[in-house]
């Protein structure tokens, strides 16, 4: 399964329509915000939230939640480690092995999971609604170096390619019965490292490539492949920022004065 980072999905939507600077305040602002809630329960308003505008925009649900998969099982592995390692009050231990659970770390584990969950979800729904082109030309209205934005293109435009080419690998892994019944678990492994490094030599020697390429067209650097809108904000796009801000800030005043 491919990751299909660079599917965009159009409509007439007032959030398709929202200007992408005022988009990217908000994105910002609200992981900031969902980074420094104490509640477990307060990033799952903005994770619902977020499932409500992709219905409400008419976005593909499919994407969104193809794209949520891989940085969910990155997040539970992160969220699993935290109650055997983080705490100084035991809840449990694991038969045989000795190991302490403990009680401060499954709540901190919860949080982690919370959090990161809902800050990938903002910034999925961002890119899901807004082309890329229009959030990396924000970013240089920002005065974001160029660098930094052509360096991001890149590698939203070749995510998406080597995803492909993985595919590829597996599937070319899949019919030679490399994870069939009868393979053993140490063979696939040594199966998942074999693609693993073809698909390390097959991204450098593609930014080997593409890196001529732009050479040769006369890249050097130095020359913004965006130039910043240059349109003027209008009064109803600054009112939605400024309260996707107030809405923001009230999530964090209940977070730390009413739970």
């Amino acid at each position: 399964m491919t990751l299909g980072f660079g599917e965009y999905t159009e409509g007439s939507s007032l959030i398709h329509k929202l200007d992408a600077r005022i988009k990217l305040v908000g994105a910002f602002a609200t992981i900031i915000s969902v980074v420094i809630l104490g509640h477990w329960q307060m990033p799952l308003v903005v994770l619902f939230v977020c499932f409500v505008l992709v219905v409400y925009s008419r976005a593909s649900l499919k994407i969104f939640l193809k794209r949520l998969l891989y940085p969910t099982l990155v997040i539970v592995l992160l969220a699993v480690v935290q109650p055997f390692t983080y705490g100084s009050t035991v809840a449990a231990t694991v038969p045989w092995l000795s190991w302490n659970i403990y009680q401060e770390g499954i709540s901190f584990g919860v949080l982690v999971f919370t959090r990161a969950l809902s800050a990938v979800a903002v910034l999925n729904l961002l890119i899901l609604v807004t082309p890329m082109e229009r959030v990396l030309d924000s970013l240089r209205w920002f005065k974001i170096p160029a660098a930094i934005t052509d360096t991001m293109m890149l590698m939203f435009r070749y995510i998406s390619v080597l995803s492909e080419e993985s595919t590829r690998i597996r599937k070319a892994q899949e019919s030679r019965l490399g994870y069939s019944k009868d393979v053993s678990v140490v063979k696939k492994l040594g199966n998942f490292g074999t693609m693993a490094g073809m698909l390390l030599t097959k991204s450098f020697d593609r930014a080997l490539t593409v890196g001529d390429a732009m050479v040769s067209r006369g890249y050097t650097g130095a020359s913004d492949l965006f130039a910043g809108s240059t349109t003027k904000l209008s009064r109803k796009d600054s009112l939605i920022g400024l309260l996707i801000i107030l809405a923001v800030v009230s999530l964090v005043i209940v977070d730390i004065f009413v739970l």
